[in-house]
């Protein structure tokens, strides 16, 4: 072993200059210990230990760049590890533990918040904010310094099974919210990595990891937005693509995203690290590379700095082609050069160990509490029938019926473990009402069931005041392309999750038929779905009275079901994706071109043949935007000002909201723009500003916004914003109102100065 005290850096001061603190670190690494901060190896407490002479980790004598948490991971074991790289190593240089924290920190004993489209579905960058500080600051406490989140994908299919991971379809509302988790997972010494970069959520046919089809201008205008503003707003440090391609090339592979666009428009200072074994489906499943070594060679060519979870692409033959000078070094410093800025900014050399009694943190009070109060701003109220809902605390007998009803779904990416701890909507419907006024019974399972079952529920709804069926997905398991149980039949169906894709939308297994056996007893029934993806709901529309849209609501979502439903909470949840009439009526999304639905506007029933579609609408089942509350809002006196203004001027929307019934409540409110004309086709609309306020009844609030040239830009044939001379129309709750860019010279200049990419 070699004599590391003698070879250590000089320059060791945290007050030195970044840039000096890296040159002089890199100027004195051997080519090994170079390539070794470019992998990620995973279950390294695994690795060898002599019992006697204590640890000795011979694989990791040059150093190692990272590791990677599964869901728990001893401190102490972490440490003898560490301590191993920083003492007994040439440079010492730490090495960064990695992990999950999608909707929580993935590890045994943290705080499990509801799955990131129930976040989406706030509407509240402020509670973000407070969200992904306090997954920040558990995640530190378990020794974790950087995660794979948020995901900003837009979920445009809801086929997709990974719908559930992100924060919906638009990227005005992602981008928002995904700023407001970069920064608050980044306050608390963790390194925020967003994934996956880019265009990843609207896969050929809904099927994970299929092609993206979107040209350039898509790109820019819909998946670009989110990761720019996690880059430029959040300081995001480290950054994931994606596993599929864009236009024939693996994103891995894509030195146009990764080098042109992230390194050279985006100004993104971090380092990318490669979704788990993407490198060598470069090789098996793009088949762009004939071996390791060439999608090493591609990956590196493109901007890739880190590869994980094992050494495929920068393996034995990658680390020989850099020594005989195939691969230039010149691209090898540039990488680690990315990684070492990193793990300074992290103060990883001052301190890099962890605190095993800081454990004692995870699920705190406040905490806990901050899951249920995300929970029920992460519900949506759908429709609520002659007022069937808030259900009185007096109520009867309440017959709980379906699949879900008494199985905690936390969505994926969760420790197994906290499962076991999750409050269910039973236990949190007999800690209200008590055992005796709860009939329970499934009903069903998830994707499967017998005729038995579903006429026991039939009875216990006939025996009710009230049945409140949960219905929806099962996606309850740690995550991974086809990990998990995968039967057709029983509870642990998986159906929604990473490599968990549907081909039609409607309820899995006979949960329709056991919803409509159910309201065919003439027994009032309120419709929960605790799903991760929207599901075409068409009959339920039509026939159940009241529909709440639960997600996957976190550890407390029973109580906070059971919250909404008897009225201790106003419901202020909004959809952020769009529900469709049925897998035919996709893409559905809100934001779409002008004529991307119809020349003909004659929509048709099967009694009454139209036009566009012969027997139906083309139009949502519920729209992106929508959802109800117990009270109601009214709108009045919207006010553009000014009316005409120049390309590089900005606007201000002012507009009165009043609550008008007779609950307090909180309301979303949300502007939405069009371009009436342009030379490149119009979107029909586009969300540009929202803010959730709240209200006491009969109080109202002026709400302002200020929108700026970026708001009313498109694409233009360079690819680069634009502002046209022209009309806009403003829509903000109902009310409508326009205004006029009008051109000038000077205007013209500062807009191709100011516009960003």
């Amino acid at each position: 072993m070699p004599d590391a005290s003698a070879s250590r850096p000089r320059d060791r001061d945290p007050n030195s200059p970044e840039a000096a603190r890296i040159a002089d670190l890199l100027g004195r690494m051997t080519t090994e210990e170079k390539l070794m901060q470019l992998c990620l190896l995973t279950r390294i407490d695994r690795l060898a230990e002599d019992p006697a002479s204590g640890p000795v980790y011979p694989d990791l004598i040059h150093g190692l760049g990272a590791s990677y948490c599964t869901g728990y991971f001893d401190p102490e074991a972490f440490n003898r590890i560490q301590r191993f790289l920083v003492e007994e190593t040439r440079l010492g240089i730490p090495l960064i533990m990695m992990g999950e924290s999608l909707h929580g920190c993935m590890f045994d004993g943290a705080t499990v918040f509801p799955q990131a489209i129930g976040l989406g579905s706030t509407w509240n960058t402020e509670l973000m904010s407070e969200v992904a500080t306090a997954i920040g600051r558990e995640t530190r406490a378990t020794g974790i310094r950087q995660t794979y989140a948020p995901n900003l994908d837009l979920s445009r299919d809801p086929r997709w099974g990974r719908v559930e991971e992100n924060y919906g379809e638009d990227p005005y509302l992602t981008s928002r919210l995904g700023v407001a988790y970069v920064r608050g997972l980044q306050s608390q010494g963790v390194v925020s990595s967003p994934k996956h970069y880019c265009a990843h959520g609207t896969p050929e046919g809904g099927i994970n990891l299929a092609p993206v089809h979107a040209g350039e201008r898509e790109l820019r205008e819909l998946y670009l937005p989110p990761f720019a503003a996690a880059i430029r707003e959040g300081g995001a440090l480290s950054l994931m693509p994606a596993y599929s391609e864009l236009d024939g090339v693996p994103l891995h592979a894509s030195r146009f995203l990764l080098t042109d666009i992230l390194r050279g428009e985006l100004g993104f200072e971090g380092f990318t690290v490669t979704d788990f074994g993407a490198l060598h489906m470069l090789h098996s499943f793009h088949r762009t590379a004939a071996n390791g070594l060439e999608a090493g060679r591609q990956a590196i060519r493109a901007g890739i700095d880190m590869e994980a979870p094992s050494r495929f692409g920068f393996g034995e033959e990658f680390f020989a082609a850099v020594h005989n000078g195939t691969i230039p070094m010149e691209l090898i410093d540039t990488a680690v050069t990315r990684i070492l800025r990193v793990k300074f900014r992290l103060g990883l050399f001052e301190q890099p160990y962890a605190d095993p009694a800081a454990r004692a943190q995870l699920r705190a009070l406040a905490t806990v509490g901050l899951s249920r109060r995300t929970a029920h701003e992460a519900m949506v109220l759908l429709k609520n029938e002659g007022d069937l809902l808030p259900l009185a605390d007096k109520i009867g007998r309440v017959a709980l019926i379906g699949p879900n009803a008494d199985n905690a779904q936390l969505g994926d990416y969760t420790a197994r473990e906290a499962t076991d701890r999750a409050v269910t909507v039973r236990q949190g419907l007999v800690a209200r009402l008590g055992e005796e006024r709860v009939a329970y019974a499934p009903g069903c399972s998830i994707a499967g069931g017998t005729d038995a079952e579903i006429a026991a529920a039939v009875a216990a709804a006939r025996e009710a005041d009230v049945a409140i069926l949960v219905l929806g997905d099962n996606s309850n398991f740690y995550a991974g392309i086809g990990w998990g149980d995968t039967g057709s039949e029983g509870p642990a169906a998986v159906t929604c999750g990473e490599g968990f894709d549907m081909s039609d939308l409607a309820l899995p297994g006979r949960q329709q038929e056991l919803l409509e056996a159910v309201a065919a007893t003439g027994t009032p029934v309120v419709l929960v779905l605790m799903s991760g993806r929207p599901y075409a709901i068409t009959w339920a529309a039509e026939h159940i009275p009241a529909i709440l849209q639960a997600w996957y609501p976190g550890e407390q979502g029973g109580h906070a079901v059971c919250d909404l439903l008897f009225g201790d909470v106003n419901p202020s949840g909004r959809l952020p994706i769009s529900f469709p009439r049925s897998a035919g009526h996709l893409p559905c999304y809100y934001n779409y071109k002008i004529s991307a639905r119809g020349y003909y506007k004659k929509p048709g029933a099967p009694d009454a043949p139209g036009r566009d579609y012969v027997f139906s609408s083309p139009a949502a089942l519920y729209p992106f935007g929508h959802g109800l509350s117990y009270t109601t809002f009214e709108y009045n006196d919207l006010h553009v000002e000014p009316a005409v203004l120049p390309p590089d001027g900005t606007v201000e929307v002012a507009v009165t909201v009043r609550n008008t019934g007779k609950r307090a409540g909180a309301e979303v409110v949300q502007l939405y723009l069009t371009d009436d004309y342009s030379r490149i086709t119009p979107f029909v609309r586009r969300l540009r500003a929202f803010t959730k306020i709240r209200l006491e009844p009969g109080a109202s609030e002026r709400v302002r916004f200020r929108l700026g040239s970026a708001d009313f830009a498109f694409i233009n044939e360079q690819m680069r914003p634009e502002v046209e001379p022209g009309t806009f129309t403003v829509a903000v709750g109902g009310l409508q109102g326009a205004f006029e860019v009008r051109e000038t010279e000077e205007g013209k200049r500062r807009v191709k100065q100011e516009i960003k990419a």
